[in-house]
């Protein structure tokens, strides 16, 4: 496999594995911590109640806001990865001609 500039392409590959495994993890968690949540606040409907929804709110944005940067990053590593790939390419196929 031929080496990039800075980045082999198998670690572009793993950075790009890794960060969809989190974002899995992190919606399996979400659902987890929502179902929970639910199941609290419908049986504590005093204050402590509205209070877990505050912060469910508050960690559902939170969340949102992870998610989108690892779906920025896991974006921006693809495209790097295909650049440098077709540059690659590119140089080899002239090396060759």
């Amino acid at each position: 496999m031929a080496q990039l500039t800075g980045f082999e392409a198998d670690t572009l590959r793993q950075i790009i594995s890794r960060t969809m495994e989190q974002v899995s993890a992190m919606e399996a968690a979400r659902g987890r911590v929502e179902d929970a949540t639910q199941t609290i606040a419908s049986a504590a409907q005093a204050q402590a109640g509205t209070v877990l929804r505050q912060r469910l709110t508050e960690w559902q944005s939170e969340y949102s806001d992870i998610k989108n940067k690892l779906d920025i990053l896991n974006t921006q590593v693809q495209t790097l990865l295909s650049q440098r790939t077709n540059t690659d390419d590119s140089t080899a196929s002239s090396a060759a001609a």
